[in-house]
């Protein structure tokens, strides 16, 4: 009987989102957690001893020297995703990247092209596509005609690193970003035109959006609303809820997004609500594409994507225009293969 293969993987920011994937990584039979890096040596230590990898390091050189880490998973903040993600795919390594994917439709490209240059397995965070509940609406709904969407969070501190325009890049660009990818994940056809108004409301030390209501048209003339911001999360739909319909059927996905209700002939259905798994429910995915040679379950181009459509709402926001995106500079970013 052969022996299963074992992965082993490395963390890079050993932040709260590199701890949500420690967390799986550190238990799962098929991964080998041999480093985690940090700026940080204290952090990076304690990181180790807690969730048991081989090494700490401030110093990724080494886990891009080290052959036997055959991916890395980049949890840091967004402006360093661009010049890390090229690092790892230079050095052949497989790699998964928090969202955004970046902050800029040049960064993105710079990603997209590192990946298909070097061969590698890449897949983003965008965590919501793989819901139980998302699934069982995808298959239930194919072809929506309305889509009626939110993220709405409390209130992000000013100083908080995410609202940093530079290294964050604000509310509505680091987390509209989840609720406008799996509106796009839901549409068989790709986003034509974004139309959006909003602006700072907040946060008025820093140079960001962080309130928006997006319209966004479809190739086949479907239509989608999202709201996004820091204004409070909704005491009944949650922070994260989403409905279609198709003129006949309809569904709503609340308690952020873990829930389904759909309703067919009049004939509302509850179906059972699903724990969530956190950063397990993407990591288990994209790790069984790298023991099986898939391709990514969630595939940096669509998370190019999804940043480009964020873009241009909040160009749209600035300019007071609807955003054409089958026009430069946003077309190329549509295209998914």
């Amino acid at each position: 009987m052969s022996t299963p293969r074992v992965i082993r993987v490395a963390i890079i920011g050993c932040g709260s989102y590199g701890a949500e994937h420690a967390k799986f990584l550190a238990t799962f039979a098929g991964v080998k957690l041999g480093a985690v890096a940090d700026l940080d040596a204290a952090r990076a230590e304690d990181f180790r001893q807690k969730y048991g990898a081989d090494y700490a390091t401030t110093d990724v050189a080494r886990i891009w020297a080290d052959r036997e880490i055959e991916a890395v998973w980049i949890c840091t903040q967004h402006h360093t995703h661009a010049p890390l993600a090229e690092a790892a795919a230079a050095a052949g390594k497989h790699f998964f990247l928090e969202k955004p994917l970046a902050l800029t439709l040049a960064d993105c490209d710079r990603i997209v092209a590192a990946v298909e240059r070097a061969g590698v397995t890449a897949s983003s965070g965008f965590k919501l596509r793989f819901f139980p509940a998302v699934a069982a609406a995808k298959a239930f709904l194919a072809k929506p005609t309305l889509t009626v969407a939110q993220v709405l969070d409390d209130h992000w501190a000013s100083d908080f690193w995410a609202n940093d325009p530079v290294q964050g890049g604000g509310n509505v660009l680091s987390q509209g970003c989840h609720i406008v990818d799996t509106v796009l994940h839901l549409h068989p056809t790709p986003p034509v035109r974004v139309y959006a108004a909003g602006g700072n409301r907040h946060h008025p030390t820093r140079d960001i959006v962080d309130t928006a209501a997006i319209t966004l048209t479809f190739a086949d003339g479907a239509v989608a609303n999202v709201a996004v911001g820091d204004c409070g999360v909704s005491p009944h739909s949650s922070k994260f809820a989403l409905q279609q319909s198709d003129g006949a059927r309809s569904f709503s996905l609340y308690n952020r997004l873990n829930s389904l209700m759909t309703r067919e002939d009049k004939k509302i259905t509850e179906h059972p609500a699903q724990p969530e798994d956190g950063a397990a429910v993407i990591d288990r995915a994209f790790v069984s594409a790298l023991a099986n040679n898939q391709p990514s379950p969630c595939s940096i181009r669509s998370a190019r994507r999804t940043t480009a459509v964020m873009l241009a709402a909040i160009e749209s926001i600035h300019t007071g225009r609807t955003v054409d995106l089958t026009a430069p500079p946003y077309a190329a970013a549509m295209v998914l293969s």
